[in-house]
This record gives C-alpha cells, sequence and structure tokens, in this order.
C-alpha cells in the first residue's frame, strides 16, 4: 500500500510537471473556471470579509472587492499564457528567471509567507466547535481551542497522508459544501437584518487623520488575497487547451467567485454586528445566533468538513510542491515538517490578529514576483524559453546561471521586497512615504520591481546573461518544442 502511494505521489511530484501535449489537456473554459472557483473558496474567505467591513463602508468594500481583485488577476494571471502554450507548471519556467536552485529557494520562501492561512483554517474549526458546544451547554477550558486547532491539523495531515486517491475523494464533497455554506449565510444574512443596515453600513473610525487611508488599506488587502492563489495559477493552466480559457478561467474563477465569498462574510459580519453588537467571522456563530439551531447543528458538519478537507488538500499540494523540487524527499516527511510548522502557529494562536499584517507581508514576496514573471514573459524573453534547460537536460544548462542562482530576479524579488516595506509597515501600520502609497504598497513594488528588472534586461552584460538561453532557442527553432 505505502509503494502504491509513494508511486502515485511520485508521478505527480515528477512525472506530473512534464509538459502536456495538446491532444491530452482536459480542461475547457467552464471546467477550469470551476475548479479554480472551488479552489479559491474556502472558509478563510469570511475572515478576509470580516477584516474588510473593519476598514471600509459595504458599498466601497463591494466595489474594491471585485475591482480590486479583477483588476490584479487580469495582470498577474497574464503569465499563464506560457503555462497553457507549453503545458508546463509556471515553477518550470521559475527556472528560467531565478535557476534551478533559485526556485528551490523561492519554493520555500512562497511556503513560508502562504501556509499560515492553513492556520487561519484551523482557528476557524476550532471556533466553530467551541461555539457549538456552547449551544448545549459545554463550555471548553481555554486549553481546548489549541487543541481543537491542532485537531484540524492532524486530521487534515493524515488524509494527505494517503496521496492523490484520498484528496480527490475530498475535493469532491469540498467545493459543493463551501458554496453550500455561502448560499445559507447569504440567505440568512440579509434575511435576518433590515437590507439597508447592510448597504448602508459604514465602517468605525480606526484612527488615521485621513480617511482614504483605511480605503487604500483595503484595496492593498484585496491585492494581497487574490495575489496569494498562485497555487492554481500554478497548476490548473497547464491542463487547460487554449491560452483564451486559461487566462480568463484564472481571472473570473479566482477574481468572481473568490470576491463573492469575501463579500459574504462581509455580509455575515455586519449581520452579527446588527444584532449581537460584535463583528464575527464564523458562519457557524452566525447561524447559530440568527437562525435556528437545526441550521446550526447543520453548519457545524460543513465547518468542520470544509476546514478539515482545506487542510488536506493544502497539505497534499504543498507537499507535492516540495516533492517536486526536492525530488529525494520523502512525501510523508514533506507532510509532516508543513504539519508541525502550521501546528506552531496554531498554538501561537495569533494568526487571525495580525491577519492584515499577514497579507500584506504575503504581498510583499508575491507583487515583485509578480512583476518579474510579467516582464520577464512579455519584454525580456518575449515570450520564449528553452524547455531543455528548464528541464535540465543533459548538455542544456542555460539556467544554472551562477551555481544555480539567477542572481539578477533573485535581486529584483529582495528590492521590491524593500521597497514594499519602505512604503508601508504591515506589522504597526505605520506609513512612511505617504505619496507612494496612494498606489498601495502591492501597486508600488510591482511597478518599482518592474522598472528594475526592465532596466537590467537594458545593460548588455547584464542581459547577455539573464539571456543565456539565447542561442539554445534560436538552434531549435522559434520556439523550443517538446
Amino acid at each position: 500500500m505505502k509503494k502504491d502511494v509513494d508511486k502515485q505521489i511520485e508521478k505527480e511530484a515528477v512525472f506530473g510537471t512534464l509538459p502536456v501535449l495538446n491532444k491530452e489537456k482536459i480542461y475547457g473554459f467552464m471546467d477550469a473556471v470551476l475548479i479554480l472557483s472551488g479552489y479559491c473558496i474556502a472558509t478563510w474567505s469570511y475572515t478576509q470579509g470580516s477584516y474588510l467591513t473593519t476598514l471600509v463602508g459595504f458599498k466601497q468594500l463591494l466595489i474594491g472587492a471585485f475591482l480590486g481583485a479583477l483588476l490584479m488577476l487580469a495582470i498577474y494571471q497574464l503569465p499563464v499564457i506560457l503555462s497553457v502554450r507549453y503545458g508546463i507548471d509556471i515553477w518550470i519556467w521559475l527556472r528560467a528567471v531565478f535557476g534551478h536552485k533559485g526556485t528551490a529557494v523561492m519554493t520555500v520562501i512562497i511556503i513560508i509567507i502562504n501556509y499560515p492561512w492553513y492556520a487561519v483554517c484551523a482557528d476557524l474549526f476550532a471556533s466553530s466547535m467551541t461555539s457549538l458546544a456552547g449551544l448545549f451547554g459545554i463550555q471548553f477550558p481555554p486549553f481546548c481551542t489549541v487543541l481543537l486547532r491542532l485537531l484540524c491539523v492532524i486530521v487534515g495531515t493524515m488524509i494527505a497522508w494517503k496521496g492523490i486517491g484520498a484528496i480527490t475523494h475530498t475535493t469532491r464533497i469540498l467545493v459543493p459544501l463551501l458554496l453550500a455554506l455561502g448560499v445559507i449565510v447569504i440567505i440568512v444574512g440579509f434575511t435576518s437584518v433590515p437590507f439597508d443596515v447592510i448597504w448602508n453600513y459604514k465602517a468605525q473610525p480606526v484612527g488615521y487623520e485621513n480617511n482614504i487611508i483605511p480605503y487604500i488599506i483595503s484595496i492593498e488587502a484585496n491585492f494581497a488575497f487574490v495575489i496569494t492563489l498562485v497555487g492554481g495559477m500554478a497548476e490548473v493552466p497547464r491542463l487547460v487547451k487554449t491560452e483564451k480559457a486559461g487566462f480568463w478561467a484564472g481571472v473570473i474563477g479566482q477574481g468572481v467567485a473568490g470576491s463573492l465569498f469575501v463579500v459574504v462574510g462581509a455580509v455575515m459580519a455586519i449581520a452579527m454586528q446588527y444584532v449581537t453588537g460584535k463583528m464575527v467571522d464564523d458562519p457557524t456563530v452566525m447561524l447559530a445566533t440568527l437562525s435556528v439551531p437545526a441550521l446550526a447543528l447543520s453548519s457545524l458538519l460543513l465547518v468542520a468538513f470544509a476546514n478539515i478537507g482545506t487542510q488536506a488538500v493544502g497539505s497534499y499540494i504543498y507537499g507535492v510542491m516540495l516533492k517536486s523540487t526536492f525530488k529525494k524527499a520523502d512525501y510523508r516527511v514533506l507532510v509532516i515538517v508543513l504539519a508541525v510548522y502550521v501546528g506552531i502557529l496554531c498554538v501561537w494562536g495569533k494568526i487571525v490578529d495580525y491577519f492584515g499584517s499577514f497579507l500584506t507581508i504575503g504581498a510583499c514576496v508575491y507583487a515583485p514576483l509578480a512583476a518579474v514573471l510579467f516582464v520577464d514573459f512579455f519584454i525580456v524573453r518575449r515570450q520564449k524559453f528553452s524547455l531543455r534547460s528548464a528541464y535540465a537536460v543533459k548538455g542544456y544548462s542555460a539556467y544554472h546561471y551562477t551555481h544555480g542562482f539567477n542572481i539578477v530576479g533573485l535581486f529584483c524579488i529582495a528590492a521590491g521586497i524593500v521597497l514594499s516595506l519602505a512604503v508601508y509597515n504591515p506589522i504597526s501600520g505605520e506609513i512612511y512615504i505617504m505619496p507612494l502609497f496612494y498606489l498601495t504598497p502591492t501597486g508600488v513594488s510591482f511597478l518599482g520591481t518592474g522598472i528594475l528588472y526592465f532596466v537590467f534586461s537594458c545593460i548588455p552584460p547584464i542581459k547577455k546573461y539573464m539571456l543565456k538561453d539565447k542561442m539554445e532557442i534560436e538552434k531549435a527553432g522559434v520556439q523550443d518544442e517538446t
């Protein structure tokens, strides 16, 4: 049994990264939209919606959630055209941008800043279980909250441990349950309080002298929220039949579906504040308060399985990502490492308290990454790269660069992070350069990194270093074919 699972994981992590031929592609536009919608819908969307209600009114939130997400994704998703064209994950292309070893470093960094999302899931799971126990007169001692968070992580990890078969069955149930929960929350939210309470909602002042600052922070949060969905951007488009479908499926699937559930979370928080005087991002608590106990009890099953299922899918996705980078490592060991990491965050228990900071810290890395991908794809390499060097075929080493690291690409990422932090401190909330802050920290970092990478590409010696694959591409023809 163990050997069979190992073979499946090896196939996903190694052979699954090989180029997909056009005749092997299985997704049309609608299929890709549904898959990416399911990927980005999770109960953490409610936390995002609740967080936004502390910054702006409902109308501003509605505009920012959808337009902010769609604007960022319309730019950020453009490089998936290459993923569709070559039938590869973007992680493979990153070897051209950062070098083979540099890509391994970026993989670890992305996991470090992205995996805390699963601590948010675990926190919501614990909150739901504690609140529902309270409905039956059972009061858990404080330490049980930590144990419940860890339970979510452990059960999710056990599912991921079993491999792709268990994950496939889990996702088939997970997505419909999450959709059902969202529909229920919308109905209960809008029927439990007057419509104008939600529509005319305005956030309480948060202490900024300039009223536009909270709105800019909310736009930054929307940018950061969608830009961290790099997993779907990296894995799904390679299986889509056309470049147009691959691009728009990401923009619509993540930008519309994901934003819808953020708005659902905002509706829930506003309704709860109106009824109880306290904002809540837990759908179970909301349903228990605003509806009949039977519905709240049903939501227990939805929230429990949804968060455990999300944890399982996340463990698997990131486990495979690490396995494809560190081929000699055992998949199960990598899954355990991920569980330990998120478990530490669960014991710490402050990830939700620092939710806004967590979002912006993630965007500090993702914004320059998006900029480098964009400029590299459209301007520097002009939509061409060497597949043979990307896969380190014998005799093809253009992407070895400097001992496996592309110094230019990595330097630009570091510069973009510094630029973002020079404008805004995501921990303290302090703004250092107000004129640049109007562009949002993500916007400044994206533009600054993109310009820097472009300038480097215009310097002949550096351009030659960046385009070590030029001779390989010319030798193979206009484009390197598989």
